[in-house]
This record gives C-alpha cells, sequence and structure tokens, in this order.
C-alpha cells in the first residue's frame, strides 16, 4: 500500500540524523584516541546521516561515512579513505540491522550508482530528508527549524521518472552494446534491463534500442579513444499519453542536420532510427544530438529529429478543487531531449501546488511576479492565473524558445519571457521603475550568486518564493536575504534597510530512493 501524500518526522528519529555546511559533521571535540589507518576493520554502529546519503558512525572518534548503511544498523566496516578529521568506509558484514532497513526493489542496487537509498523504507527516507532541510537551515543558515513544514511525500514511490540518460560501452572483446548507470564513486558502467525507479515500458524501449543500434553496426563510444558513435541514449517518457521520445547522442560533427547526411554514418543512424520508430509503436520519434568534445558533457549544442518528432508533451495536471480551472484542465508542455522539466511529474504538481499557495492570498491590483532560471516556463505558466503579469527570467535561449512556445500551446498571454541573466534583468527592471511584488526563484544546485541576491534585494518585492533542490545552498542563501542590506532612500540624506524573514520552508519529495529533496520556502519583506 503507497504511503499518504503528506508524512511527519517522528522526533524521536531526529536525532539519528546530522549535516552541517561542508556535508560533513566534523566532531573535532569529540575525537578520541583511536589511530585510525586504511585498512582496519571495525564494529560500528550507524547513528545518523550525512546530507549526501551515508550513514556517519562516530565511536571511533573522527567521523566515518559509509554507504547504504542505515541509522540503528550494526556493521563491520573496513576504512579505505582515513583523513586528519574523518574517515571512509565500507560495509564487509551487517552484524544487526536497522528496523528502518528494507529489501532494495533492484538487484543492482549494490554496485549502481544511480540510487542511495533503496535500503531504507519509504517512510525513514521522508524522515530523513525532511530532518537534512532542518539540519542545513539550523547549522548553516542559523534559522529556526520549527519553520520547515512536515514534508510531501510521493504516492508512488518507484517508476516515477519521465527522463533518464544512458551512457553506453562495448564489454572487453565485444560488439554488444551495454547502456545503464555508473557504480558510485566511479566510471565503470552497470548494465541496466530493469530500473525500478522509471517506467517498465522505458525498460522495454531501452533494450531495443542497444539491439537495434547492434543490428546496424553502430559502435558504443570509448572515452579513452575518442572513437566510437553512440555515446548516450536518452529516453523521455510522457506519463500523460504513455509515449516515449528517444535521443540518440553521437560522437560527430555538423553543422546542420541537412550536413549530417554527408557523414558516413547517417545510413546506419537512419536505419536505426526508423527500424526504432517501426518496431515500438508508443515511440513518438528518434531525434539525434551531436557532441564530439571530449569530457563529461552529455549533450553537444545540435539536436534535429531523424524518425517522427523531435517533442514529446507532458501535462501538468492538479487536482485540487479550490485551484483555477485551467490549472485543473491541466497545462501542456512541448519538451525536446534538452528541455528542463522535472523528472517526476506527479510530484511536479505537488511541487508548484505549493508555489501557488505561496502567492495566492496577495489580493492586490496589478501584481506583477518575477519568475528567475525560469526554465521552459513551468512556474511562470501555472502561476500566470494568479497575477496580472509575469515576467520570466532565463539566460538560456533555448529554454526561452521553449516557454515562449509553451505559453502559446496553452493560450497564455501575460507571461514575458526576458532572456538574460538574473541579476542583470533584475537590475534593468529596477533602473525601469517596475514594481515587482513577489518573486520566485528556481536556481541550480549551487544556489543563487552574491550579485543575483544583491539584485534581488534591490528589487524589494513584498514576497520571495525561493524553490530549492539543495538544503545546503537554500540556508546560506536565506541567511544572506535575512541578513539583506543598506540602500540609500530616494531623498539620499539616510539609508534604508532591505531584509527578509523566513516564514515557512516546505520540503517536497521528488526523487524517492535518493537522498535528494526539494524545497518551497517563503519570505516575508521586514518593514
Amino acid at each position: 500500500m503507497p504511503p499518504t501524500s503528506r508524512h511527519t518526522a517522528s522526533r524521536k528519529d531526529e536525532s539519528a540524523l546530522a549535516t552541517n555546511e561542508t556535508g560533513y559533521l566534523l566532531m573535532s571535540k569529540a575525537i578520541k584516541s583511536h589511530t585510525l589507518s586504511k585498512g582496519q576493520r571495525h564494529k560500528v554502529t550507524i547513528e545518523s546521516l550525512a546530507p549526501g546519503g551515508e550513514g556517519v558512525a562516530k565511536s571511533l572518534g573522527p567521523p566515518v561515512f559509509i554507504n547504504r548503511v542505515v541509522p540503528g544498523d550494526v556493521v563491520e566496516i573496513e576504512l579505505f579513505d582515513v583523513r586528519k578529521d574523518f574517515a571512509k568506509a565500507k560495509v564487509t558484514s551487517i552484524i544487526s540491522p536497522s528496523q528502518h532497513r528494507a529489501e532494495p526493489p533492484c538487484p543492482l542496487f549494490k554496485v549502481c550508482g544511480g540510487c542511495q537509498w533503496q535500503h531504507m523504507t519509504y517512510e525513514y527516507q521522508l524522515i530523513a530528508k525532511e530532518d537534512i532541510v532542518k539540519q542545513a537551515l539550523k547549522h548553516i543558515g542559523k534559522l529556526d527549524p520549527t519553520i520547515v513544514k512536515p514534508i510531501i511525500g510521493a504516492d508512488e514511490s518507484l517508476h516515477y521518472r519521465n527522463k533518464a540518460q544512458f551512457p553506453v560501452k562495448h564489454p572487453h572483446g565485444s560488439d554488444r552494446i551495454l547502456a545503464g548507470y555508473y557504480r558510485q564513486d566511479s566510471h565503470e558502467l552497470v548494465n541496466i534491463k530493469h530500473c525500478p525507479v522509471q517506467p517498465e515500458s522505458m525498460d522495454h524501449v531501452l533494450e531495443l534500442i542497444k539491439e537495434i543500434c547492434e543490428e546496424h553496426g553502430i559502435t558504443a563510444y570509448d572515452e579513452k579513444s575518442h572513437k566510437g558513435l553512440l555515446r548516450h541514449i536518452n529516453i523521455r517518457f510522457s506519463f500523460e499519453n504513455r509515449k516515449s521520445l528517444i535521443t540518440l547522442v553521437l560522437n560527430a560533427s555538423a553543422t546542420s542536420a541537412d550536413d549530417f547526411t554527408n557523414l558516413k554514418c547517417y545510413d546506419s543512424v537512419r536505419g536505426a532510427a526508423e527500424a526504432l520508430t517501426d518496431a515500438i509503436p508508443d515511440v513518438v520519434g528518434v531525434a539525434i544530438n551531436l557532441n564530439n568534445e571530449r569530457g563529461n558533457k552529455i549533450l553537444g549544442d545540435l539536436t534535429f529529429p531523424i524518425a517522427g518528432a523531435d517533442r514529446i508533451q507532458e501535462v501538468l495536471r492538479t487536482s485540487r478543487e479550490d485551484f483555477p480551472e485551467a490549472l485543473r484542465t491541466g497545462l501542456r508542455f512541448d519538451l525536446s531531449s534538452s528541455s528542463f522539466f522535472q523528472v517526476n511529474t506527479q510530484q511536479a504538481v505537488k511541487l508548484l501546488e505549493e508555489v501557488y499557495l505561496a502567492v495566492a492570498d496577495m489580493h492586490k491590483d496589478n501584481l506583477t511576479i518575477v519568475d528567475a532560471y525560469a526554465g521552459v516556463g513551468a512556474i511562470s505558466l501555472w502561476l500566470a492565473s494568479a497575477a496580472n503579469n509575469v515576467i520570466a527570467i532565463e539566460d538560456h535561449p533555448a529554454a526561452v524558445l521553449d516557454g515562449r512556445h509553451n505559453a502559446q500551446l496553452n493560450g497564455i498571454h501575460n507571461v514575458e519571457f526576458n532572456e538574460g541573466r538574473v541579476e542583470d534583468v533584475l537590475l534593468e527592471m529596477r533602473n525601469d521603475g517596475v514594481t515587482v511584488d513577489v518573486v520566485v526563484v528556481d536556481p541550480p544546485r549551487k544556489g543563487m550568486s552574491a550579485e543575483a541576491i544583491e539584485a534581488l534585494l534591490w528589487a524589494e518585492p513584498e514576497r520571495i518564493v525561493y524553490v530549492s533542490c539543495n538544503p545546503a545552498t537554500l540556508a546560506r542563501d536565506l541567511k544572506a536575504l535575512e541578513q539583506g542590506l543598506m540602500k540609500s532612500a530616494q531623498d539620499g540624506d539616510k539609508e534604508e534597510f532591505v531584509g527578509y524573514k523566513t516564514k515557512q520552508v516546505q520540503p517536497v519529495d521528488l526523487f524517492p530512493q535518493t537522498f535528494h529533496v526539494e524545497s518551497v520556502s517563503v519570505l516575508e519583506r521586514l518593514r
């Protein structure tokens, strides 16, 4: 039976979770006289969790970080990395399992680096995530952790991903194509046939892609030699229409789709693409992305369809009766292989519901909302019915084009997309005398730059809604926004303080079976 959508962390379990600004709880005052060295084996009890998902044992003096364990586990460990203030170890045996331990649904869990927490019950995963947010706010942001609301869990903790990207390789001495994820902390590929966090149909599509590429003589890319054609397999799945879009990332270079037809690989790639659309009726199309750069960057700059469509449509729809009809009907999004979109469609709706609720009570004429780091416009379009004017800011040109297209697709006319950096556009708006009532920010994992925070403070919105995928950078940025700045008043004779108070933080679990957690924070301007 799936868990309910909201879960409250048990207070008795909170002490089993630990974090700090660096991600490690460096217990210098508690360091004992143990001399630790690589290769030693010890029996330890797992006492807490670090924000990177590792378990922490404290009985040996400096904290020891161990993967794939649960607070309450009694394990034998072997140290493999010993530093001055901490050590890392691997489990050699589980002596006594924690009550929060679960049987992983994936048989490759011990070797695959795709998920980190399948060995925990989902209820305990939520407890851990909620507390990681609280501890980050307390230790990094110096904020009251009681402002954190109970985490919103997922109704479905498996088969939720709508997108996956798989690196490929040939096994030694074979032309077979393997595709999957890397082992944790390594670049060794684990071949995947069934992944429990993606739809089963995606498993089927992946297997057929490998088979058909092999049949058409398409070779897998090798990083060391920079040879081989196929680098990555990208599959995007629509939960709305149960169809898939395939993108093959190739180690090739061309100036355009027409130029690609002149390459020697064209006939084999075209043949494979047509075979895929024939073999899998639910595939809307096959696109090609070209990337012949060395390094870990997955996608290159040129993407084009080679068979069928190069986009797939997903719908975000709320079931809340108190929300506008447009959101209950659903917003449609045309997505390419490179479009940024939350990988959990169902939980993305819950996140957007929280963003909407954060502005819905602002009963003001001519309400203006800024959506900073707007991507393809999911937040902007979701808030269009709550405001007179929504200004989306995004520095990626392709995302801006996608956003404008999606606004037209949904018949939304009060969202304006601006291409540029958040700090630059906000200052331009201020210089132009634009009054901003609410700013919603959804920055990448690194959080906001100091320049962006300063520009946000100068914009002086009544309310800030901060959507975060990283509790540590969230806490850092909330602290900076609360500290505020002094600005000259209009008469130039005195200075005025601009600062904010964080009213609440709502964690939302978009990534079950992993340590990642999203949140929506609401800040009010101090008067």
